[in-house]
Parts: C-alpha cells; sequence; structure tokens
C-alpha cells in the first residue's frame, strides 16, 4: 500500500503572443455574477485535475465550439444567480 497517491502531472499552457494560455476540456456551469450580472463560465482545464476548475469571465473564454456545444443543453434564461 502506498502512503501518497502519484503527482499530477499538469501540462504547460500555450503561450500565444504574450499571452500564456490554457486549453478548455469542458464548461461545467455558468452563473451571472457581480452586480452587472456578467457571464461566467466554470472550466474544466484540458490535463488538470478538477480542483484546478475556475471561473472565468465569458469574454476571456477562447473556446467557441465547447461554448456553442454547452448550450445546446443548458439554457442561459434558466440559470439561477448566486
Amino acid at each position: 500500500m502506498t502512503a501518497h497517491r502519484p503527482n499530477f502531472s499538469r501540462p504547460p499552457p500555450d503561450l500565444i503572443g504574450d499571452e500564456v494560455e490554457y486549453k478548455v476540456e469542458q464548461i461545467r456551469n455558468h452563473c451571472y455574477s457581480g452586480r452587472n450580472r456578467v457571464l461566467q463560465y466554470l472550466i474544466k482545464w484540458k490535463g488538470y485535475p478538477e480542483s484546478d476548475n475556475m471561473w472565468e469571465l465569458a469574454l476571456d473564454v477562447h473556446a467557441s465550439d465547447l461554448v456553442r456545444n454547452y448550450h445546446k443543453g443548458t439554457l442561459l434564461k434558466g440559470i439561477k444567480v448566486g
């Protein structure tokens, strides 16, 4: 029996211009945040564990195919604010 689990290796980000960019594996959820009700997505990063999932502004998510596929089964109107 091992005392520790294996380390989870994380892939390096892509460098696009001067910007660091990680690959999106899946959009898990969405919400509206703040007084201006800004749309955010809960992102599962490719090659990273669930514990690294992050809320990102919709404007910062550069994965249009994944956003489109997510909204095929999840409508924006039905979201609970929270």
